[in-house]
């Protein structure tokens, strides 16, 4: 029977002076945790670094990954870099791609474009901040390649994303054509079990939930949540350092999950709990306690063992 262990994580904000997240080191410990549960390979889903070119040190690390280790596009991995070059320091064949390992497809997705004046733009140098309403749209091309991926395939798939494929897109983030991905799934796994799992970050949030049989997995962040309104509750010396540390509710160690999937539809995930950096939470901090989906800001990734229809 087929089977496949590999290590996830999920927005780990590798932007010196900017963020509190002491990425390195968080890799680092990544990167030891997969090592010790042989995994087969390491999945970061987005948003690595802010700026590849300013900041080439984690890219020295990445090299350095005891296994495999493959990408998946974030909004802010092309902040301060082009699509391209950021393709080519992560060594993706392209935005959206699929590898098979150990009999199983993972389809890579690139959430991070916007419609825009007919068609869809991807993101780059923050261009997606003037157009709110129309983020997370996969463009036509990108959900013919998924149809293909997922009908050329002999193996069943895991579908890997930065933005959800399982959140509304009003007030959740979720995409803004989630229906149309939604029934490629459906259609996929009308006769037989073809797609079994979906994989995200973006949302710094810790969530597992099963719809249409297929298991929706949450990841939440490596480092930190975000707070929209900041506090003043951190050491000034904190904040002096990093310039938005205070709008950071920042988790005590780096936070990842070990994923196993085996062909009869078990899958197992061991995942970790820490604290914050000095005690601060987001309900501490004058933000609403939970997100637009209305899931709460936690300092852990879940563990669970279950088995798809």
């Amino acid at each position: 029977m087929n089977q496949v262990k590999f290590s996830v994580f999920a927005d780990i904000h590798h932007y010196p002076g900017v963020f509190c997240t002491d990425a390195r080191k968080r890799l680092a410990d990544i990167f030891k945790r997969a090592e010790l549960n042989k995994v087969d390979f390491i999945l970061s889903l987005g948003d690595f670094n802010h700026s590849i070119g300013s900041f080439p040190d984690i890219m020295e690390d990445a090299e350095k990954a005891p296994v495999p280790f493959y990408h998946v596009m974030g909004n802010h991995d092309t902040d301060g870099a082009s699509l391209q070059e950021v393709l080519k320091a992560y060594k993706m064949p392209h935005e959206y791609y699929w590898i098979d390992i150990n009999g199983f497809r993972f389809i890579m997705l690139d959430t991070n474009y916007y419609a825009h004046a007919g068609g869809c733009t991807h993101y780059q140098y923050r261009n997606y901040f003037d157009f709110p309403q129309t983020r997370e749209t996969l463009p036509q091309e990108e959900l013919d390649f998924l149809k293909k991926a997922i009908e050329t395939s002999p193996y069943q798939c895991i579908l890997c994303s930065h933005a959800s494929l399982e959140r509304h897109h009003n007030g959740g983030g979720g995409l803004s054509n989630m229906n149309e991905l939604r029934d490629v799934i459906r259609r996929a796994n009308a006769e037989e079990r073809k797609v079994i799992m979906s994989l995200n970050g973006h949302h710094h949030r810790d969530f597992l939930c099963i719809k249409d049989n297929v298991a929706y997995f949450d990841v939440n962040s490596a480092s930190f949540d975000w707070l929209s309104k900041p506090h003043e509750l951190f050491p000034a010396e904190l904040c002096a350092e990093y310039e938005l540390a205070a709008h950071q509710a920042i988790y005590s160690d780096a936070l990842s999950a070990i994923v196993t999937v085996s062909e009869d539809g078990t899958i197992k995930i061991e995942g970790c709990r820490t604290g914050f950096l000095h005690g601060i939470t987001r309900e501490m901090s004058p933000n609403p306690v939970c997100d637009g989906a209305g899931r709460p800001c936690t300092a852990e990734i879940l563990s669970a063992h279950f088995k798809l229809l």
